[in-house]
């Protein structure tokens, strides 16, 4: 009996280390949000909204799509309520596409026909939330830091609630003859900004940071392969943001900073980076054997339900499908229950049990699931 006891202790203590162990049952004091707080965060696997800013285009925006992007008329027909709305329902992973603009006015062009308030916050310098420049530029919160506000806003009206991740897509703008003519591209002093805009508005305490996450390691991946990520009663009513961009962008943002030393921001980088935490795949179909065995290394994966409406057209399930089965912490669809649906699509995005969270199937194969259908 000794012996058994001793072995069931090793073979615990062997799952533990692997993240594989279930959490023991947790009490409701336990909990955040009706998931074991003894879960870290790459634990849970949660569906995320994609271009979480986004307005369903109005009447006046639709006609401009049509007149000067026919053919992205099917792939923009979707929209958001607005971030506090999309929290209120339970949504703990955004995204927020943010376009350079130190001086201020880049963007200004559409909005002089609506509100003299509008023209005025896009006249300000400071990032820009929107998705592509005089096409489809309607947004819940015209800069990075207002959606910064709201963000923080609805934090402190809710005390403990989950972590919210945040995805910052940064955006570059090359020319285009006759349609956009300047070159916006994010460059080092605007990633810097977007660093200052998280510190500012959100505040450093509330922020899970690579320096957090890495310790006393010696870089930010091997942290993550010792399963650093915290757990979610240390991490309740905090952020974790994450840069998406591109290539030079996450050169321009680790530079001076090797494993995102004292940066506001995870990124996408290379699994054989020192900064690699975090990775987007963006189709989960033939890519499910990678994402399962990235999330057993300890890293995070965000990958997608659906895009461009084309599932949601089809009612078509399979990519959502495929994206829960492979343990992707962060599902992101624009089709959860309560965003604008005129068209009365059948097709809706959930996790298993009609939820927005639950354990991870891949890291924390527990029986316990949140207590709410809906997984508030």
């Amino acid at each position: 009996m000794v012996r058994r006891r001793r072995a069931l202790r090793l073979l615990a203590a062997a799952l533990l280390s692997l993240g594989l162990a279930a959490p023991a049952p947790a009490r409701e004091a336990d909990q955040v949000e009706g998931l074991p707080g003894s879960l870290r965060l790459d634990q849970v696997q949660q569906l995320g909204s994609h271009n979480s800013y986004k307005h369903y285009p109005s009447p006046a925006a639709q006609a401009r799509i049509e007149a000067l992007a026919p053919e992205h008329r099917d792939g923009l027909d979707y929209g958001h309520p607005p971030l506090e709305a999309q929290l209120s329902l339970g949504i703990r992973q955004i995204e927020i596409d943010v376009a350079p603009d130190p001086q201020g006015g880049r963007y200004a062009t559409p909005y002089q026909l609506l509100a003299r308030a509008a023209h005025g916050a896009m006249m300000a310098p400071g990032a820009k939330v929107l998705h592509f420049p005089q096409i489809d530029f309607e947004s819940h919160c015209l800069s990075f830091r207002d959606c910064l506000a709201v963000l923080r806003r609805w934090s402190d009206g809710h005390p403990g609630h989950l972590p919210v991740t945040v995805l910052v897509n940064a955006s570059d703008f090359p020319p285009i003859a006759g349609f956009w003519l300047q070159d916006a591209k994010f460059e080092a002093g605007d990633l810097d900004a977007l660093d200052a805009d998280i510190l500012a508005m959100i505040g450093r305490d509330k922020l899970i940071r690579p320096d957090d996450v890495r310790g006393t390691r010696a870089t930010l991946a091997q942290a993550v392969r010792a399963h650093a990520w915290p757990r979610l009663d240390a991490a309740r009513g905090r952020f974790l943001f994450v840069l998406d961009g591109n290539e030079r962008h996450y050169a321009l943002y680790r530079a001076g900073h090797p494993s995102l030393q004292g940066r506001a921001m995870f990124g996408y980088y290379p699994e054989a980076d020192a900064e690699a935490a975090i990775f987007n795949i963006q189709e989960p179909r033939g890519h499910e054997a990678e994402i399962t065995r990235l999330v057993r290394a300890g890293f995070l994966v965000r990958t997608r339900a659906d895009a461009d409406t084309r599932e949601a057209r089809s009612n078509d399930r399979t990519r959502l499908h495929a994206a829960i089965a492979s343990g992707a912490q962060f599902v992101s669809s624009d089709y959860y229950d309560g965003v604008p649906n005129p068209h009365g699509y059948a097709y809706r995005a959930a996790l298993p049990g009609d939820r927005l969270r639950r354990c991870d199937p891949v890291t924390a194969p527990c029986s316990m699931q949140s207590r709410s259908k809906r997984g508030k």
